[in-house]
């Protein structure tokens, strides 16, 4: 399974949010930085922290930490984040993962 560590900016801030390419869609709600890195920190560990701070630079960058330089706006595109796997638009990703801090498992957007 491929995950990344997505950036995603709104008018109320920077959020960031793990990404699975299997499903197309968020796994985590979206955090702010700090949070964030302390999530990771807990769902990974100490060795799976080492690299986080390579993965917030490539994903301040391009929005996406793939090394491949995919974007966020390459996976928003392809996204099924919604209701029955429905394409959502960045800020409907924002407003439901991460203002209202949405389950990913939930359905009820889109």
């Amino acid at each position: 399974m491929s995950r990344h560590v997505v950036r995603l900016t709104a008018p109320d801030g920077l959020w960031y949010l793990e990404w699975s390419t299997v499903v197309d869609a968020p796994v985590t709600f979206g955090m702010r930085r700090g949070e964030f890195a302390r999530w990771y920190a807990d769902e990974y560990g100490r060795e799976g922290v080492r690299g986080l701070a390579e993965r917030f630079d490539r994903a301040d960058a391009t929005g996406c930490s793939a090394r491949d330089g995919t974007t966020a706006d390459e996976l928003v595109a392809v996204n099924r984040a919604g209701s029955n796997e429905s394409r959502l638009t960045r800020d409907e990703i924002v407003e439901w993962y991460c203002r209202r801090r949405r389950d990913p498992g939930a359905k009820e957007a889109g």
